[in-house]
């Protein structure tokens, strides 16, 4: 974990170094001319989940197996504004549904997250960007909510830095920082994935003015359960934007396609619930793989090209964190 970090550091400084020196002629040429833009961004997307390789510490059924394969759609929003030359601000709201998943007790088989952040940095088009952003989110994912009990929510909040480096047509991106969480309803036992680090790192290719191909990989490190057991979560994901041109009657059409895959473990000790004594140590440890498959469009304005807008606009962006605060109770 100290590695992940030192890594996330070093990409940071990284970033105030690059901003402090030169670019190539041909590049300063290019993104000196741009200035920080009034953008916004909005995206919606349908997908297909599926859960495999579920691992229980103790031999019983989880709330992740009342059903391992369902539909997901999703909806952000993203709103940037320049507060001068180089210092800007954005503000992003995210909404994740999924239908037919972690059946409850009433029977109602529906999730959701949502989460509202804000980004505050200083950036140069030509060379990068550095900042902070904060923000905050609910949800529910719990099975094991009683009869008609509406008042069982995850609430998280999250805090961090953030650093861009601009490479011709790449940019790369890392984030740090800090996410807590608690459950509202304080009658049933605290499972929520809480009191975690986190590292983000993402990678963007621009092969066209309209074409963009974009790696991320996390890891976040914290607490779950009451007593509290370690809790890891490794997310990686791939996403190809392009856009169709010359469509009937909506005209030239921007669309993505992804992956989101993520590994979620929970190393239950020994008296907390876990079967005792199994695993290294006296351990025992359970975890599951989700994978999504989505399909989305987008409308954006504040840049006349994807890498233009990357640069000067909306360009940043957050995991779904109410994703990971939810794998604690689906693996309660």
């Amino acid at each position: 974990m100290k590695t992940l970090y030192c890594a996330a550091v070093g990409c940071m400084a990284a970033a105030c170094v690059g901003m402090s020196g030169s670019a190539s002629a041909t590049d300063m040429n290019y993104d000196q001319a741009m200035e920080l833009a009034v953008s916004g961004i909005v995206e919606s997307w349908n997908g297909y989940s599926f859960v495999s390789d579920y691992t229980p510490a103790n031999g019983n059924p989880a709330n992740v197996l009342s059903h391992d394969d369902y539909f997901v759609s999703g909806t952000s929003g993203r709103l940037s504004l320049p507060l001068g030359d180089a210092l800007s601000i954005q503000q992003d709201v995210e909404i994740e549904i999924t239908g037919n998943a972690y059946e409850d007790a009433t029977g109602n088989n529906y999730i959701y997250s949502y989460q509202m952040g804000t980004h505050l940095s200083f950036r140069d088009p030509g060379m990068g960007l550095i900042g902070a952003f904060g923000g905050w989110g609910s949800g529910s994912a719990d099975g094991n909510r009683a009869v008609n009990d509406r008042s069982d929510h995850l609430d998280f909040r999250y805090v961090g830095g953030e650093a861009q480096v601009y490479l011709d047509d790449f940019t790369f991106y890392v984030q740090a920082g800090y996410l807590d969480a608690e459950r509202t309803n304080t009658n049933n036992f605290d499972d929520t994935f809480r009191d975690a680090t986190f590292v983000r790192g993402v990678g963007r290719w621009f092969m066209s003015e309209i074409s963009r191909l974009e790696l991320e990989f996390s890891y976040a490190d914290g607490d779950a359960d009451t007593e509290p057991d370690d809790h890891t979560v490794l997310e990686w994901g791939v996403r190809y934007d392009t856009v169709l041109a010359g469509l009937p009657i909506i005209g030239d059409t921007p669309v993505f396609i992804g992956y989101r895959g993520a590994r979620f473990e929970n190393e239950d000790a020994p008296g907390n619930g876990g079967g005792g004594g199994g695993g290294e140590g006296g351990f025992d440890s359970e975890d599951y793989l989700d994978h999504t498959i989505m399909v989305g469009t987008s409308w954006s304005f504040g840049g006349d090209n994807m890498k233009q807008f990357d640069r000067v606009g909306a360009t940043l962006d957050l995991p779904n964190f109410g994703r990971w605060v939810a794998s604690g109770e689906n693996l309660d």
